[in-house]
């Protein structure tokens, strides 16, 4: 995302790992569809510069959208798991760390 240069377009980001190694894929919630569809139209079955891997990016859409509903998806998760990630969630132009983003996400 950070290639892409648009810093504000997304607000939660999160790279599962296991270990010390990524599980190859991320999860992005883009703050608009035009966002989204941007991103995708740049990056779908491209290589990042910054980066190894052998295999293009796969962009597709997830089953779960929206900002809440992707905090949701972590609470689902162990704790010690999702911290070991540091998932990226912005809200009101503020980073906010895994705990207040779990707080929030309850209103």
């Amino acid at each position: 995302v950070l290639e892409w240069g648009y810093p504000d377009a997304y607000n939660f980001m999160y790279l599962p790992r296991k270990g010390q190694t990524n599980l190859s894929y991320a999860f992005i919630n883009f703050v608009s569809e035009a966002h989204a569809m941007a991103f995708t139209t740049q990056w779908h079955k491209k290589r990042m510069a910054h980066f190894t891997a052998r295999k293009p990016l796969n962009i597709s859409f997830a089953d779960v959208q929206g900002l809440k509903e992707n905090i949701g998806q972590l609470r689902k998760r162990r704790l010690r798991q999702i911290r070991q990630c540091h998932p990226i969630i912005i809200m009101n132009g503020r980073q906010l760390d895994l705990m207040e983003a779990l707080a929030i996400a309850e209103i």
